[in-house]
């Protein structure tokens, strides 16, 4: 019975807790680690069309697709972004480094 309990508390915390992808994606600053690569240090626009912008899970430059949001996980202190190019082809890492402003 208690097993049955801790997991429900788990389970009910862990869906309070969860946040779209793109939402962490755009409310952060991200540094290229390697692989496919947008840029050295990317921030996301709030306006589509400018820049880099989100929409759903295609990451968007000046308006044109350029990337898909392929994984955001959380190590330690902080996030990794994963990007696949439109094709598949290639698979870019992003390291966290704090809010947006």
């Amino acid at each position: 019975m208690r097993n049955i309990i801790l997991f429900f508390l788990l389970a009910v915390t862990a869906v309070g807790c969860q946040h779209s992808n793109s939402d962490i994606v755009a409310a952060r600053r991200w540094k290229a680690t390697g692989g496919f690569n947008l840029g050295d240090m990317i921030t996301f626009s709030d306006e589509k069309g400018d820049g880099l912008y989100i929409s759903n899970d295609t990451v968007y430059k000046d308006g044109e697709p350029e990337a898909l949001i392929a994984s955001t996980t959380y190590e330690t202190d902080h996030y990794v972004l994963t990007l696949h190019s439109l094709d598949h082809k290639q698979t870019g890492t992003y390291i966290d480094k704090g809010r947006a402003e």
